[in-house]
C-alpha cells in the first residue's frame, strides 16, 4: 500500500507542532519534578591559617562527622579562604552557609586551580577528611568559628614531568 507524499507532509508538519509543544511544556514546567527540600543554613564565617600564615586560596570541604548526608546529591559545605585568612560557608549558593551540625575538615590548597593540571600544595595529605585534625561544631547560635589553624604543615614540591626525549628509545 503507497501512502500520498501530500498526507505524509501534513502528519509531518502536525507531529512536529505536537512534539514542539510538548519539549516547550516539559521545559516550562520543569520536568515536573519538585524541588529537593534543603536544610537551614546559617551563616558562618571564619579565618584560616597554616604555619601562622594566611591560606589564601585554600579550599575547606566540611563533611559531616556522623557520615549522614544532609541532601540526597551529598552536597559539602565549603569556603574558600581569601587574602586576610577569612572565609564565609557555601553550601548551594555564594555565602548562603552551613547545616547545624558537627563536621570533619578536609583541606585543598593548589598553586593555580585554574591551570589543566594544578598542584596541591599539601600533597593530599588532608584531602581526606579528619587527616587536618580539624573539626567545627555548628549550632543555631553560630555566627563566626574560632580560628582554624594548622601548625608544622610541610609543603609538597611539584615534581617537574619528565621529558619523553630523556629516555632511551628502544629499537
Amino acid at each position: 500500500m503507497l501512502i500520498p507524499l501530500a498526507f505524509v507532509a501534513r502528519t509531518a508538519n502536525r507531529n512536529a507542532g505536537l512534539i514542539a509543544a510538548s519539549l516547550a511544556f516539559t521545559v516550562l514546567t520543569g520536568c515536573g519534578q519538585p524541588e529537593e527540600p534543603r536544610p537551614e543554613l546559617i551563616p558562618v564565617k571564619g579565618t584560616f591559617a597554616i604555619n601562622g600564615k594566611p591560606a589564601e586560596g585554600a579550599m575547606l570541604v566540611f563533611h559531616p562527622a556522623n557520615g549522614e548526608e544532609f541532601d540526597v546529591r551529598g552536597t559539602r559545605p565549603r569556603a574558600i579562604v581569601g587574602q586576610d585568612g577569612q572565609f564565609s560557608m557555601t553550601t548551594y549558593q555564594s555565602d548562603d552557609g552551613i547545616p547545624v551540625g558537627e563536621y570533619d575538615l578536609s583541606v585543598l590548597w593548589f598553586d593555580n586551580p585554574d591551570a589543566s593540571n594544578p598542584h596541591d600544595k599539601l600533597g593530599g595529605r588532608y584531602a581526606v577528611p579528619g587527616k587536618s585534625n580539624l573539626r567545627v561544631l555548628i549550632d543555631e547560635n553560630t555566627t563566626e568559628l574560632e580560628p582554624l589553624t594548622m601548625a608544622g604543615v610541610r609543603f609538597a614540591t611539584r615534581r617537574p614531568r619528565s621529558d619523553p626525549a630523556d629516555f632511551d628509545q628502544v629499537d
